[in-house]
């Protein structure tokens, strides 16, 4: 009988841990910017300032380059994204297009932890 309450006790205290480590887990959340947005090599599409560590996007019928505030991040051609990294704090998110005709930005976003 004491091995039983011993048992159940362990039992409760390892389901009260698992639940502690699944609530405190971090998972990254999004919000869009300049998303279906006409855009080309000289018309850059700014996102408003919000909390974010990334910015993505990509563009349908041409590349499109990706940055946030005066970082410039990777470029990529259309249907593939293209990435920024930038330390985590406010920043301002864009993106353009790689020539000069014009694209739409398929889906864009920033992310932070």
């Amino acid at each position: 009988m004491q091995m039983m309450k011993r048992g159940g006790l362990l039992l409760a205290v390892l389901a009260a841990l698992i639940a502690t480590m699944a609530l405190g887990a971090s998972s990254a959340s999004a919000t869009p910017f300049c998303g279906g947005q006409l855009i080309n090599n000289a018309n850059k599409c700014w996102g408003a300032g919000r909390p974010m560590e990334e910015a993505q996007a990509w563009g349908v019928s041409t590349g499109v380059c990706v940055g946030a505030d005066l970082t410039q991040g990777s470029c990529a051609p259309n249907h593939q994204w293209a990435y920024v990294g930038v330390p985590y704090g406010t920043h301002y998110p864009w993106v353009i297009g790689t020539g000069s005709a014009f694209t739409y930005t398929g889906e864009s976003y920033t992310l932070w932890p």
